[in-house]
């Protein structure tokens, strides 16, 4: 019997171990799932709450020695942060840093359009002699 195009996609009760730390060992554990129309791929309703995603969110795909990864933005974000801290220096402000770069950008940029102005002055005045 076809499926009729309005009813949607319907899930599955699927054994699911909630004790299972997902993160640290993605292939403890797994579930299957079925390409339905048009390619999509329905993603257990326990796996998008571990993701911490609903319907709607926008998820980011790749793939990886032949593994599909679906990450949410969420863990984007997380492991995102992770690497910044690696690169933190005790004691030192990025805020701080980042300030003090771009005043330096702002004054060698100053220093550009003064010698310019200078310059286009000088060269009036030739001009007019």
């Amino acid at each position: 019997m076809a499926r009729k195009k309005n009813e949607g996609f319907r899930e599955e009760s699927q054994a699911f171990d909630h004790d299972t730390d997902a993160t640290s060992a993605p292939f403890s554990w797994a579930v299957t799932a079925t390409i339905g129309d048009g390619g999509r791929l329905v993603i257990p309703a326990e796996m998008r709450k571990l993701m911490n995603v609903k319907p709607g969110d926008t998820v980011a795909l790749r793939m990886v020695d032949g593994y599909l990864q679906v990450a949410s933005q969420s863990a984007t974000l997380k492991k995102i942060w992770e690497s910044a801290e690696k690169l933190k220096r005790p004691g030192v402000s990025l805020v701080d840093e980042f300030i003090a770069d771009r005043l330096a950008e702002q004054r060698a940029s100053d220093a550009r359009f003064d010698r310019l102005a200078r310059e286009a002055a000088e060269i009036a005045k030739a001009q007019k002699k």
